[in-house]
């Protein structure tokens, strides 16, 4: 490894060369000295008072000159994260334990389709008011969890559904789904014979490992069963939560 050593000073070249003592005794005044460890040892960020550069692009530790700000980019950076040790000591950036990835969001009454008899056909409930998201993995307009880092995790979803058409005194079987991208179907239950005047309300919940980059969704399905098939049921409300619950591990 290289050792770079920038000095700003209102000597000359000889002094700039000497030690910071040497300069000190011969009255010379040092503006700012910088410092650069590894990787392009002769380029360093104006701002920068020290700069330990990986032979990887863009990872670096580096203070500010001005701030005495330190800034560590390894790769495993991210907003709102906490940097901590594994057992041999080594350092990473990990999602912090209060909150770890968390999601709470609520959905306002909408409408989802009425399938023909036994047809399977789910479609995602939107939980579009996001209570409580700081690590932003939940995306409020798709419905979508995006796992943030591999780890296991528990999701719940509950939703009340009804139909209010004058004279149907038909029934259906309404079910919600958890359903993942990588591992699909997570958890199911189903209220079979529900009648389309009556109003039920749906709980799940399932608790799974997951590797980064997956996505998780909640369903619902209902399907015609008896009387006169209506377009749709009304959902009276739609709650989505979740969080990892290994913080720290992997």
């Amino acid at each position: 490894m290289k050792t770079q050593y920038l000095l700003s000073n209102t000597c000359g070249s000889k002094v700039a060369r000497a030690l910071f003592t040497v300069v000190l005794l011969t009255g010379c005044s040092v503006a700012f000295a910088q410092v650069k460890i590894g990787a392009n040892p002769t380029t360093i960020e104006p701002n920068s008072n020290l700069e330990v550069e990986a032979s990887t692009p863009g990872r670096k530790t580096r203070i500010d000159k001005t701030t005495g700000q330190v800034t560590i980019t390894d790769g495993t950076e991210g907003a709102g994260k906490v940097f901590t040790s594994d057992a041999n000591g080594g350092g990473s950036w990990q999602t912090s334990g209060a909150g770890c990835a968390s999601f709470d969001a609520k959905g306002d009454d909408t409408t989802t389709p009425v399938a023909d008899a036994g047809v399977y056909s789910p479609v995602k409930l939107i939980a579009g008011n996001v209570s409580y998201s700081p690590s932003g993995a939940y995306n409020s307009a798709t419905g979508e969890y995006t796992i943030p880092e591999n780890g296991f995790y528990i999701f719940h979803g509950s939703v009340g559904t009804y139909n209010v058409a004058i004279g149907n005194t038909g029934t259906r079987n309404t079910s919600i789904d958890l359903i993942s991208v990588s591992k699909g179907l997570l958890s199911h239950t189903v209220s079979p014979e529900l009648a389309y005047g009556v109003g039920a309300w749906q709980d799940i919940t399932s608790a799974n490992y997951f590797i980064a980059g997956d996505k998780v969704t909640f369903q619902i399905n209902s399907d015609h069963v008896s009387g006169v098939k209506p377009d749709s049921v009304t959902t009276a409300a739609i709650f989505f939560s979740g969080t990892r619950i290994d913080c720290n591990k992997n």
